[in-house]
């Protein structure tokens, strides 16, 4: 069987002609991302579990039993443990309980892997030739031998990529304009008379399928066992959404506290004739506020909101720690490609924004900090004192944030 690239002219054609147009069925892929395989998925599945046993809070599971989701508390004593030694025997262990199970898990890139890199160098070239997501992309797990997707036909709004990593996926999808002329398949799991209509996408363990955000689909299966990841992008936050939540954000700075009134004091509603002329003082001292907003002052804050988002990567969450660190440690990037922005302050003279993993600090720029940032996005291991004095010190508490988003290893 011919061999498949992921090289400049697959993401060319992607982008202009599969991405949020048509489904894709690509088989025998050549790519690292398959580094990303049943072993790997399988120590993040456990991973991620051991997490959850030790808050006692399965969130970011779900586990359905013939269909029916199991209640959150049930599904903690479930969960994947590093004695079942593998998917296969997870499921061993839960096949002799449950004759048609399924697992989801939304969060694995809440644990920590070496491989996690290999999703970014396949994110990286999707969003140079698509653009980035304004909200997210999440890494999913579907696992277990039910029949079909247990909360029936279904739309998400977000494009897909499924892997399998064992057994073979098969998906019957619809598209939005079908579903629309047919709405009883919205959720339903008897759908005969509808097949015809539908298209099947099946994949297997180094074989790659693409369905665009306005699908409608469902899994099916023979009842045998499959795992299978997959890269939902979501594609529904337009820019005057991401561009009205900034601002509100700059607007609850720039207003502060009269800005969280809930109550607005008047001298006169209107006239007697009903005209409205008079905007309260609030609404005075709020526009003088505005206005004082220099070009430079948005610039910034936009840039820092923009720095912000794509911190995550185009990521939902990412791995966080709670490690502590020393001015004896020796750091570096978890993933090169990760890298910490930053930005010098366009208002502010000698201060400086650093952003990782969704979250932002700042310091000097005559600091120590930025120059150990610099190091380290160089892909050097560097020792903390050599660039920090005291843990007491602004950059050192700065450093430990962007530690605990994950940032070094």
């Amino acid at each position: 069987m011919k061999a498949h690239f992921l090289n400049q002219k697959f993401w060319m054609h992607f982008a202009k002609n599969i991405w949020e147009k048509k489904t894709l069925e690509i088989k025998n892929v050549k790519s690292p991302l398959f580094e990303i395989g049943k072993p790997e998925i399988f120590r993040m599945l456990v991973d991620f579990s051991d997490r959850c046993r030790k808050l006692k809070d399965a969130s970011g599971f779900k586990f359905y039993i013939n269909g029916i989701q199991a209640h959150p508390d049930d599904v903690m004593q479930i969960l994947p443990i590093e004695k079942d030694q593998s998917l296969l025997g997870y499921h061993q262990r839960m096949n002799a309980l449950f004759a048609d199970y399924c697992l989801v898990c939304d969060e694995l890139l809440k644990t920590k892997s070496n491989k996690t890199h290999l999703l970014s160098d396949f994110t990286d070239e999707l969003y140079r030739h698509t653009g980035f997501p304004n909200r997210f992309s999440e890494m999913g797990l579907y696992l277990g031998n039910y029949r079909k997707t247990p909360f029936g036909v279904h739309v998400d709004r977000c494009g897909v990529f499924s892997f399998p990593v064992v057994g073979q996926k098969k998906f019957r999808i619809w598209t939005s304009e079908f579903v629309k002329k047919n709405p009883k398949l919205d959720r339903t799991f008897n759908y005969q008379k509808y097949k015809k209509d539908s298209q099947v996408l099946t994949a297997k363990p180094g074989d790659i399928t693409y369905w665009p955000s306005s699908a409608w689909h469902i899994a099916e299966s023979d009842g045998s066992f499959s795992a299978t990841w997959s890269l939902g992008v979501w594609v529904d936050k337009p820019h005057q959404k991401v561009f009205s939540e900034s601002l509100e954000v700059l607007f609850s700075e720039k207003l502060g506290t009269r800005g969280a009134s809930s109550s607005t004091a008047f001298i006169k509603l209107s006239e007697e004739s009903g005209e409205v002329k008079v905007l309260p003082a609030v609404y005075l001292k709020s526009i003088h506020d505005l206005q004082t907003l220099t070009s430079l002052e948005l610039e910034e804050h936009f840039l820092k909101f923009w720095m912000q988002h794509i911190s995550l990567q185009g990521f939902k969450n990412n791995s966080q720690t709670n490690e502590l660190l020393k001015l004896k440690s020796h750091i570096s990037l978890r993933n090169k490609k990760a890298k910490i922005y930053w930005q010098n302050s366009r208002i502010k003279k000698n201060k400086v924004f650093f952003s990782f993993g969704g979250i932002l600090v700042e310091s000097k720029t005559s600091s120590g900090l930025l120059k150990l940032v610099k190091s380290i996005n160089a892909s050097k291991t560097c020792l903390v004192r050599d660039f920090i004095k005291s843990q007491k010190s602004e950059d050192f508490i700065s450093l430990q944030k962007l530690s605990n988003s994950g940032a070094f290893t």
